[in-house]
């Protein structure tokens, strides 16, 4: 062998060569991520902070209904919003009426309470109420994450009251 890289094929510095390409890609990486944005995060809103959705939350978020109300905005009639409540929130999923609407992969859920259903990922009707019992704590990350999705992609439209 000759060259001058002929240190990096000898068996004593295995390692050392190892560590050199695990670096070499790890920068390769951090560079195309750096330059272009990670491609396994959510995409990025145009124009709006979280400062927007905030005072967006608080702005429209004044509507008050009990669950015989909210089973009202179930997608069946379509001059009417679409709602969905998740712990007692309700979220406007208008805009996601291919997926909530009726005929949707999640219409089930649609004009209900479904924070058992999202925290347990079960696309059922009997699911679809507030009884987080027996929930387990991964069970409950999992309900966290479904509403800083909701509440981010939609936003809080109001809340469910008692009658």
């Amino acid at each position: 062998m000759s060259g001058s890289a002929e240190w990096l094929l000898a068996p004593s510095s295995a390692p050392f060569s190892v560590a050199i390409v695990v670096l070499s890609i790890s920068y390769l990486l951090i560079n195309y991520i750096k330059a272009r944005g990670c491609p396994f995060a959510a995409p990025k809103q145009q124009g709006r902070s979280s400062s927007k959705v905030t005072s967006n939350m608080s702005a429209s978020g004044d509507k008050q209904l009990t669950l015989q109300q909210l089973a009202e905005y179930d997608g069946r009639d379509p001059s009417k919003p679409l709602y969905i409540s998740v712990r007692g929130n309700i979220y406007d999923v208008s805009s996601g009426r291919s997926f909530y609407g009726p005929g949707g992969p999640y219409a089930v859920f649609a004009g209900k309470e479904c924070a058992r259903a999202l925290a347990f990922m079960k696309v059922t009707a009997e699911d679809c109420n507030d009884s987080l019992e027996g929930a387990t704590e991964a069970q409950l990350k999992t309900l966290s994450d479904w509403e800083a999705k909701f509440i981010q992609k939609y936003g809080i439209a109001g809340h469910v009251v008692q009658c």
